[in-house]
């Protein structure tokens, strides 16, 4: 069963300006009125980092985060399942999905999950 992305984005209704996480007040305009965007279609990877000193409590070796694009230009950031070795680069094109990020004093921590076509 695919679970569907728990990203919600925020449009202002004055200027158009996407805004991912919420805020307030627009960024753009000062406007108070958002409309509630869902991220669609793949991503395009932006940006990536390989973290190798992970925090106390991580069973991984290794993370790899990016922040990639949707189709309908969301920004968000989330975990790449690669291998260390696999040749990522930015531009790729990249399957967006929500999973199981991390486990965490026994239950399962669900985030953005990327991984190439």
């Amino acid at each position: 069963m695919k679970k569907e992305i728990a990203i919600v984005a925020y449009r202002c209704k004055k200027c158009g300006k996407l805004h991912y996480p919420y805020h307030d007040r627009c960024l753009a305009c000062k406007a108070r009125e958002f409309e509630e965007v869902k991220p669609e279609g793949n991503v395009k990877l932006l940006t990536f980092t390989r973290i190798y000193n992970l925090p106390w409590g991580f069973d991984q070796r290794y993370l790899i985060i990016g922040v990639v694009e949707f189709e309908n230009k969301i920004r968000a950031m989330g975990q790449i399942h690669v291998d260390d070795s696999y040749p990522l680069t930015t531009g790729m094109t990249l399957k967006p999905s929500w999973g199981t990020v991390r486990i965490q004093y026994g239950e399962n921590v669900y985030g953005l999950v990327l991984e190439p076509l």
